[in-house]
């Protein structure tokens, strides 16, 4: 193959192949040289007076594939006097920096290719060191995660009708958890701050006067008292919502007390059969297959009164999904409540206290229908960044990658 198309094929135009060494069954080992005779002084910036002075000899880089082979290029250190400084200097280029042993573009690939992804992995693909990669990408990450972080919060700033999303995930479960800050309408996690309490959360508020300067129309979160405290601190014209994930799930928590209660009053096989199958509960009625509306049907069957909760549990579906405006949402939560409290069980009841406590923020949802779906998602995203990197020690390279893993699929490179 003639040398020209291998040199498009390098796609670096100051260089040009003077020279194919060798080509094994996985490498591929090529002499170049500049296409230029010489360079601009770095002192005066004049090249009419530069001489070239001979070459200290060559080193190896590591360039893209080619063929599906390891590529080395034969990299030559000219050496150049400037007449008119007397000073010498080497040749510097630009697809590789001063005594590096790898391209820009071959080290652009691997850190791309190690977001998302183990570095043992990515070493495996590149067939490189791992400690080559670990080195790529954790000089990668800083810069990575300010570009994302910029355009993340340019991009709030500039939303109209903006909406956050505020939720705590655990890095230690029942220890340690850390508090993210997410642009639901523009899909991004904005940032990461630590613990979850009110000081923690007042901490960042002073510390970032950026966060002060959105405007937000919605803010969606759980019923953590300290969240909406803050929010109402910092964005009192904003509607606070709770999440509709969270608000369901203190209705299954009493689905599931009632559940273990009655399953201690039945007999030993009706007790073993709800037990075994006491999941089928949870899910909405349309949501499950024929032979499992079978079993669910059967389980309700054993007790009048877990049937009269599962119907409970159904009608706050159907009250989210169903209820087309405000005024109508109101009359109707009203009406749920009332079903609730002719039940009588105490863990209904204790659900319908907290539901009348936080009244106004959970019928908010039918003002703006978001919720924190996308950001429980991202959770599972974090979690297992935490596992690829075993909760490394560094707190800012912690929270860097977690912003890049989270906003690099959707902000553009």
């Amino acid at each position: 193959m003639q040398t020209q198309y291998i040199n498009e094929m390098l796609t670096i135009p100051e260089v040009e192949i003077c020279q194919v060494i060798c080509v094994t069954d996985d490498e591929v080992h090529l002499k170049i040289k500049p296409v230029a005779y010489t360079q601009c002084c770095p002192s005066c910036h004049s090249g009419e007076e530069v001489i070239r002075k001979g070459s200290n000899g060559s080193r190896t880089v590591r360039h893209l594939s080619i063929f599906g082979k390891k590529t080395y290029l034969q990299v030559p250190s000219i050496r150049l006097y400037c007449v008119l400084c007397q000073v010498g200097f080497v040749w510097s280029y630009g697809f590789v920096g001063p005594k590096k042993r790898y391209t820009w573009l071959f080290e652009n690939q691997v850190t791309e290719q190690s977001f998302g992804s183990t570095v043992a992995h990515s070493a495996l693909m590149q067939q490189t060191p791992a400690s080559t990669v670990q080195r790529m990408h954790c000089a990668a990450i800083p810069l990575e995660s300010a570009r994302l972080s910029e355009q993340a919060w340019h991009q709030a700033k500039e939303s109209k009708g903006l909406v956050l999303g505020v939720d705590d995930f655990a890095i230690k479960k029942g220890h340690r958890y850390n508090t993210g800050i997410h642009d639901l309408k523009g899909g991004t996690m904005l940032d990461l701050l630590p613990g979850r309490t009110l000081r923690d959360l007042r901490d960042y508020d002073t510390q970032h006067p950026i966060f002060r300067q959105l405007n937000p129309k919605v803010v969606v979160m759980d019923l953590a008292p300290s969240y909406h405290k803050w929010i109402s601190e910092c964005f009192p014209n904003a509607i606070r919502t709770a999440d509709r994930f969270h608000v369901h799930g203190y209705v299954i928590q009493a689905l599931q007390t009632v559940r273990k209660s009655v399953q201690g009053e039945l007999p030993p096989r009706a007790k073993t059969l709800l037990k075994a199958n006491h999941q089928l509960l949870n899910p909405q009625w349309n949501l499950l297959q024929e032979e499992s509306k079978k079993r669910l049907k059967q389980l309700l069957s054993l007790s009048p009164l877990l049937c009269s909760v599962w119907e409970w549990k159904e009608a706050f579906t159907a009250w989210y999904d169903e209820s087309p405006d405000v005024l109508i949402a109101t009359r109707r939560f009203k009406q749920w409540c009332e079903q609730g409290e002719r039940i009588g069980h105490p863990a209904v009841t204790r659900a319908l206290k907290t539901m009348h406590n936080w009244q106004e923020e959970i019928i908010n949802y039918h003002r703006c229908r978001w919720t924190n779906a996308t950001v429980e998602g991202r959770h599972n995203r974090i979690k297992a960044f935490q596992r690829r990197h075993y909760f490394t020690r560094n707190h800012d390279y912690y929270k860097a990658g977690i912003l890049v893993e989270c906003n690099r699929h959707q902000l553009s490179g």
